[in-house]
């Protein structure tokens, strides 16, 4: 399960991230920018790379899709501007659905489920990983998940600001509502047993 669901998150960075920098705008208003694309991509989520299984496609596509819409609904106040030179940060508060809280609840679940028998020798794994994980993201209602990030920004030989947002994991975490934290502390936890 953690393969997989750290290749939804891969596939997820992968689709919605193509920023680019505009003009001579602020570092504020180059970050602003880029969240509200963010927002607005289009995803044409290539689901048969995630899946790579037809039926497992076919079955989980659709809810692949409205997981990515609700990833791109999360909402965000952009707080602070510091510039010095050709470097600047920006601190933009995120708010949205506790994905993190969802995965953990799905990766105990399972956990629970194969000690207790529930799993067994006949049990499609995937099939069950799938379901139990899209039903615990998709069913999240509330965006209680808060979060302030750091986004940096650079000045280029262009006088245009870029950030780092394509490859800043805090602002991924938040945005995805704590998931790299959350599969970060499942992974510890293996470590730790």
């Amino acid at each position: 399960m953690k393969k997989k669901t750290l290749l939804i998150v891969s596939m997820l960075v992968l689709v919605m991230f193509a920023l680019t920098a505009c003009g001579s705008k602020s570092p504020k208003s180059v970050v602003e920018d880029n969240l509200k694309q963010i927002k607005t991509e289009k995803t044409s989520s290539n689901v048969s790379k995630l899946f790579n299984d037809k039926t497992l496609e076919q079955k989980y596509g659709k809810e692949y899709d409205k997981f990515i819409k609700k990833v791109q609904d999360f909402d965000y106040e952009v707080k602070d501007e510091k510039v010095d030179g050709k470097k600047a940060t920006v601190k933009v508060e995120i708010k949205t659905y506790d994905f993190g809280a969802a995965y953990k609840t799905t990766y105990d679940t399972v956990v629970s489920d194969a000690k207790s028998g529930k799993i067994t020798a006949t049990t499609d794994v995937k099939d069950y990983v799938y379901n139990l994980m899209f039903q615990n993201l998709n069913s999240v209602k509330d965006k209680s998940y808060k979060k302030t990030v750091t986004i940096n920004c650079t000045k280029n030989d262009k006088g245009e600001w870029t950030t780092d947002i394509n490859s800043n994991v805090d602002f991924l975490d938040a945005m995805m509502g704590g998931m790299f934290t959350a599969i970060k502390s499942v992974q510890a936890g293996q470590a730790a047993q």
